[in-house]
């Protein structure tokens, strides 16, 4: 990128803060402001969140902006007025709660009251992100991730486990004060015998066709940002008289398979946590979903076909082919066959759980609302929080 797209963005971020002091002059009301470009759709970390919230407080209102930016131009442009409306909600809010990076959030001078929280969109840590792989292939440019201020202005930043706690810590550019431990609310989603049934019963009344008594594989590739997936090899492994394959990939869109020559293709009707409910077996690679399906308690494979290619560009926390709870092939014959053997090692998974996910909460949104409704960081110490934010 040359200089002048540079100077551009300085000059836009300087036409946005000018429109943002204005906006701060508006009083800052009981409210409490959601913010994802992960999806445009419902969020089920911000909807177990809210509904705990409601309980606590009534009287407090919420406002969920969840817009993805898009990859044309259009879609980009739309996204620039949303980012106004952002804005707004931002400087009358008391607090804001983040799944993402935010322009608004990072790029702009908030009132020292502001609280802002960082939940993240993933578990825990699994493949390296943020400022560990600033100009590392998939990573961000460095010199554009200063110009963006990237995940600056944080209160503080949610992590599963101790353990964690040290790549949250840099993938954020964080310090210690920011990192809380604290599981997100799809945990609590996730060990529900109430939602696993009433998720259940939906999704076989959305797919009348589906034989309940068949095993459910469900396969959840990571998101590759210059290669597609292959899903040819996988589909003809299965052996469709005893599985469905459930195909969840990033972009939104699952594919559930009943035999060789018939498919179902449809949009996004379930959540990769709402399919994990369904779930009989879990098939991945390098996603972070083996957060998740661990406390779903599902058995994992790891079918890593790319492994090579895909450590240069993107690269791990965890030390991936020691410590995946699970079976890890790059032939899909032979994972199938270790699927087909049933005898997962449940004692690695639970060893993975004790270490990444931190298990001592019974409720963990009812702890996540005690923080965003205390007041726990007054002025001098957002202050000294924001000017220790380390230098690139």
């Amino acid at each position: 990128m040359n200089d002048m797209k540079y100077i551009i963005i300085k000059i836009w971020n300087l036409t946005n803060s000018f429109i943002y002091m204005l906006l701060k002059i508006l009083k800052v009301r009981n409210k409490i402001t959601f913010i994802s470009r992960q999806t445009n759709n419902d969020n089920l970390d911000f909807n177990l969140i809210i509904d705990e919230l409601k309980k606590q407080d009534s009287d407090v209102k919420t406002v969920v902006l969840n817009k993805k930016m898009g990859k044309t131009l259009k879609e980009k442009i739309e996204y620039v007025f949303h980012m106004y409306k952002q804005m707004y909600h931002i400087a009358t809010s008391k607090v804001v709660i983040l799944d993402g990076y935010c322009i608004a959030i990072s790029n702009l001078k908030h009132k020292k009251e502001l609280k802002v929280i960082q939940i993240w969109h993933a578990l825990g840590a699994l493949k390296k992100f943020g400022y560990s792989i600033l100009d590392k292939g998939e990573g961000a440019d460095k010199k554009m991730a200063i110009c963006m201020n990237m995940h600056k202005n944080y209160t503080y930043v949610l992590t599963s486990s101790e353990e964690s706690k040290k790549y949250f810590k840099e993938a954020f550019n964080a310090i210690d004060e920011q990192i809380k431990i604290i599981p997100l609310p799809r945990v609590d989603f996730l060990k529900s015998d109430y939602y696993k049934e009433q998720t259940t019963n939906r999704f076989y009344s959305y797919y009348p066709d589906v034989i309940k008594q068949k095993l459910k594989i469900l396969y959840v590739p990571t998101f590759r940002k210059n290669t597609k997936n292959d899903f040819k090899k996988l589909i003809n492994a299965v052996n469709y008289e005893k599985y469905d394959l459930i195909i969840k990939t990033h972009d939104d869109t699952e594919l559930i398979y009943t035999s060789k020559d018939k498919f179902y293709s449809k949009e996004t009707e379930f959540t990769g946590m709402e399919l994990l409910h369904i779930a009989d077996y879990v098939i991945t690679d390098y996603s972070a979903i083996v957060f998740e399906a661990a406390v779903a308690n599902k058995p994992i494979y790891f079918y890593n076909y790319d492994y090579k290619e895909y450590i240069k560009n993107r690269g791990f926390y965890i030390d991936y082919l020691n410590e995946m709870p699970g079976i890890i092939e790059n032939n899909i014959e032979k994972l199938m066959g270790e699927i087909e053997k049933d005898n997962f090692d449940y004692k690695k998974l639970n060893d993975f759980k004790e270490k990444y996910i931190y298990n001592g909460y019974k409720n963990n949104v009812k702890i996540l609302v005690d923080l965003i409704r205390k007041e726990t960081v007054n002025k001098d110490d957002f202050v000294k929080r924001e000017s220790l934010h380390k230098a690139i």
